[in-house]
């Protein structure tokens, strides 16, 4: 089996995987949703193909939706981070059953959530964003006068709810692959031996 960018099923499916990216995040927006679904496609291709296939398509997926909205260019690293994330994780057998799928989004929460609320707090001038978790944190900041702490657990809160249902759209996804496409695929082996098992 050819790895990495030799193989071209991997090729194939770095545009596919930015699709289901933006397939997702026009779902979200279209029905109101406070959530993103814009790093399924990322965590697939991660999961399945390494780390640099899978931050390729969060990257490629931000600068898309740059064109529209400058700003999302800066949560590329995210996206990047979650590709990253991926590989690492599928390599331990992360993705292989619902529960350990689960466990990874506390992981996947901080970055988006986390480090998120940082980058929302910095590329705003030490503000809150114009987003969907401006809508929890001002209310929030009235409350408890902690501004910063206020973005934190809003993005934070919207993201564990976001990796959930995305991690279990994932969890799906792999669990559904076929197995004659499993085997062309870097970390695709990891998933047919749980298929034998």
């Amino acid at each position: 089996m050819k790895k990495g960018f030799d193989n071209k099923l991997v090729l194939f499916l770095i545009p596919i995987g930015v699709a289901i990216n933006f397939i997702g995040g026009q779902i979200a927006i279209l029905l109101r949703l406070p959530l993103y679904l814009d790093a399924i496609g990322t965590i697939v291709v991660g999961a399945l193909c390494g780390g640099i296939p899978g931050a390729i398509v969060g990257l490629v997926s931000n600068v898309l939706n740059s064109i529209t909205s400058p700003i999302t260019l800066w949560y590329g690293v995210l996206n990047v981070i979650f590709g990253l994330s991926a590989a690492w994780l599928s390599s331990r057998k992360f993705f292989l059953t619902f529960i350990k799928s689960m466990i990874t989004v506390p992981w996947f929460a901080f970055v988006g959530g986390g480090i998120g609320a940082v980058m929302t707090w910095c590329l705003y001038g030490f503000d809150f964003g114009s987003g969907t978790s401006s809508l929890i944190a001002i209310p929030l900041d009235n409350i408890i006068h902690f501004p910063f702490l206020s973005q934190f657990i809003a993005e934070f809160g919207i993201d564990v709810f976001d990796k959930v249902l995305t991690l279990i759209a994932v969890y799906l996804v792999l669990k559904a692959m076929p197995t004659n496409l499993l085997a062309k695929l870097p970390l695709g082996h990891i998933y047919i031996k749980d298929v034998e098992e």
